[in-house]
């Protein structure tokens, strides 16, 4: 005879309903018993539910003020429990929708980041896979033994365990660097911010390499640039001039632009200085487009430099050009028939090539070369590998040879 029985555990549904009610059932050697009077209900409501942290990343020697925010959080600081990696992150001020602690000193290496948040009354809060990156810093010393940073030429390993964040504006051509942590670049609060990185080879063997993501794309300016030419030695399987990828997660994600491509409302002459875009763009003074050709002959696309925006009708901007087209391209509908039921609507298409984060190859030699920068992933099979790239421009890539 049972007396008293305790049900732990989770179910997974395919319901995006607020709440959900399931009914238990107790079976004993195969046999079901008899039915249990009362239900479960499941309220999202009940759970605390975590949607943002800023800063994500945060230094290795802590005192980092961290801010989370949410819903359904308790408005105490006493009765949170945050740790980071191992280490208490002290709540600092508390409200139902936001609170923040102060990171401790994480000292050591970490190869799985994690995060847990507990509530008194409340229990777990759910972090919807988000996370705290401690972090060593690329422009501190202490990152580098209390030594110098890297010079021309030098080689970086990132072991796992360890994130290096690369908040300097420009670093040394490195011969190459090894990722097996995370090499993490983040962005400047400041869009118009310029920073660069420069190497002959990276492998990233298992770990991160973060150039923004999906949901927090980098929004200032970065460019990326390989070096390397055909006789330098190769990595096997991958060559040289590579950002090699065996397994590990590759996020290359720059700030999203709408549209990418549009077309032309009206046709655009020879000598004309403007032209007008079917719908509306985020196109910006300085950024370079690309206008395809409606003849024959595929030279007779033309890139041009935009110097101008005219929206005075939003839906229908007018872009003003550098310089004058050098050939004609066509945007209309023609007609045939005798009553015009027939018809073809024919385009030119106008592609924005400007993106706020570029990978390429060395613009001394790629070009003359043939022989650019180039991304290759490859893993053993077992999906082990993750490889997200979005509004990024590559420039001088590919190889002939």
């Amino acid at each position: 005879m049972v007396g008293e029985v305790s049900l732990r555990g989770y179910e997974v549904i395919d319901s995006t309903a607020s709440s959900y009610t399931c009914q238990a059932s107790l079976v004993i050697n195969g046999v079901l018993q008899a039915p249990l009077t009362n239900s479960i209900t499941y309220q999202n409501t009940l759970t605390p539910l975590l949607t943002s942290i800023s800063p994500r990343f945060g230094s290795v020697v802590g005192g980092e003020l961290v801010t989370f925010n949410g819903a359904g959080f308790s408005t105490s600081t006493a009765d949170y429990s945050v740790v980071i990696d191992g280490r208490v992150c002290a709540v600092q001020t508390a409200t139902a929708s936001q609170f923040t602690c102060l990171t401790d000193k994480r000292p050591g290496l970490y190869p799985n980041p994690k995060l847990e948040i507990k509530i008194a009354g409340k229990g777990s809060v759910a972090t919807q896979g988000l996370t705290f990156r401690y972090v060593n810093y690329w422009s501190e010393p202490l990152t580098w033994g209390g030594e110098f940073a890297p010079i021309e030429g030098d080689m970086v390993y990132v072991p796992k365990g360890l994130n290096l964040l690369v908040d300097v504006d420009s670093t040394p051509v490195l011969s190459a660097v090894v990722v097996e942590g995370g090499l993490i670049f983040p962005s400047n609060p400041n869009p118009n911010h310029m920073r660069t990185f420069d190497a002959h080879y990276v492998m990233v063997r298992g770990g991160l390499f973060e150039v923004g993501t999906e949901q927090f794309p980098y929004t200032s300016k970065l460019v990326i640039t390989m070096h390397s030419n055909r006789s330098s030695p190769e990595l096997p399987i991958f060559g040289n001039k590579v950002i090699a990828m065996y397994n590990g997660v590759l996020d290359l994600h720059g700030k999203p632009r709408n549209p990418t491509w549009t077309e032309l409302d009206i046709t655009a002459d020879i000598g004309a200085t403007t032209i007008k875009m079917i719908r509306d763009v985020d196109w910006e003074v300085g950024e370079e487009i690309v206008i395809a050709p409606t003849g024959y002959f595929n030279f007779e696309a033309e890139q041009r430099t935009i110097i101008a925006v005219d929206r005075t009708n939003p839906s229908k901007p007018i872009l003003t050009l550098d310089k004058p087209l050098e050939f004609q391209h066509f945007a209309g509908i023609q007609t045939f028939g005798t009553t015009g039921q027939d018809f073809i609507e024919m385009r030119a298409e106008v592609g924005l090539l400007t993106r706020n984060v570029i990978y390429r190859g060395d613009p001394e030699t790629s070009a003359a070369n043939e022989y650019g920068a180039q991304i290759m992933v490859h893993s053993n099979g077992m999906e082990t590998l993750t490889a997200r790239i979005e509004y990024v421009h590559f420039f001088n890539v590919g190889q002939a040879f």
